[in-house]
């Protein structure tokens, strides 16, 4: 049979186990507040922008459309000057290593 000193000592020891678990389940609790929050946030976004969806205009997706497109030829433009002047100073560089015939 067990102690009184060694129930007092499980009685800490589960006092303490218990007082943690509590800190844990308000903590959870308080995350399952903040995901709840989300996502009921996301449902009214996403109705509203089915709702926008929806009643668009057959000249407002023609006009998306186009916008999209335009920014696609744009995007590809810079896209192709960053390459062309990434690969010019690359030569110039690789001209100014074999100059001073220094290698990195």
């Amino acid at each position: 049979m067990a102690t009184q000193e060694e129930l007092q000592e499980q009685l800490k020891k589960t006092k303490k186990e218990l007082r943690l678990l509590r800190e844990e389940l308000k903590e959870m609790k308080i995350r399952e507040n903040l995901y709840l929050e989300r996502l009921e946030n996301w449902a009214e976004k996403n109705q509203l922008l089915n709702a926008k969806i929806s009643n668009m205009t057959i000249d407002e997706v023609a006009s998306m459309q186009k916008a999209k497109a335009e920014y696609i030829d744009k995007y590809l433009k810079d896209k192709e000057i960053v390459e062309t002047f990434d690969k010019q100073t690359q030569v110039k560089l690789d001209s100014l290593k074999t100059e001073h015939g220094n290698t990195i």
